[in-house]
């Protein structure tokens, strides 16, 4: 594959490659969780030269995701396949990185601001790159990275330890109507 010419180093388009085939799976559409938006967050956004992986977080619809395994009883009552709903993440990410590849971190939650409500830090940048509405997420990625301030931004130093400790939670149907 031809080097992108946004990214100035080979680690950078390696991970950028990384990111292509994940978003074209995300794209199809065919995953165990009914993906609404997909965001960038960490040192590949930061504009670090080399940096360690790509941080990907994706936001799921949770009522969407529980009617995908409903199903009908005897009875015709409605059942969930509880154990197909709780093994959908960990599925979800077998389906899109490659034999468990360290250099694609995949978050998923119900929203953003969960998420941030689940950080040992606050996300110094992140960036909403998918969403069903719009899904030209090249052309995003290619504004942020061409604008007149990206500039490399230096995040305070955080531990490894700093990350989230809920990095995944399975869908569970939402209170909001």
């Amino acid at each position: 594959m031809a080097k992108d010419p946004l990214f100035n180093s080979d680690r950078r388009n390696w991970l950028f490659r990384k990111l292509e085939r994940i978003m074209g799976k995300v794209a199809e559409g065919r995953l165990p969780m009914v993906i609404t938006e997909v965001y960038l967050f960490g040192s590949f956004l930061r504009l670090k030269e080399s940096p360690a992986d790509i941080d990907i977080l994706l936001i799921y619809d949770s009522d969407r995701t529980l009617q995908m395994y409903e199903t009908m009883g005897r009875k015709g009552d409605l059942h969930w396949r509880f154990w197909d709903v709780r093994k959908s993440p960990s599925r979800l990410r077998g389906m899109l990185k490659k034999n468990a590849e360290r250099s694609v971190d995949i978050n998923i939650c119900p929203s953003l601001k969960e998420f941030q409500r689940n950080l040992a830090y606050a996300m110094d940048t992140y960036l909403r790159i998918w969403s069903t509405d719009d899904c030209n997420w090249h052309s995003t990625l290619k504004a942020y990275f061409q604008r007149p301030e990206a500039v490399p931004i230096a995040p305070e130093h955080r531990s490894r330890a700093a990350r989230s400790a809920k990095r995944c939670r399975s869908p569970q149907r939402s209170h909001c109507t």
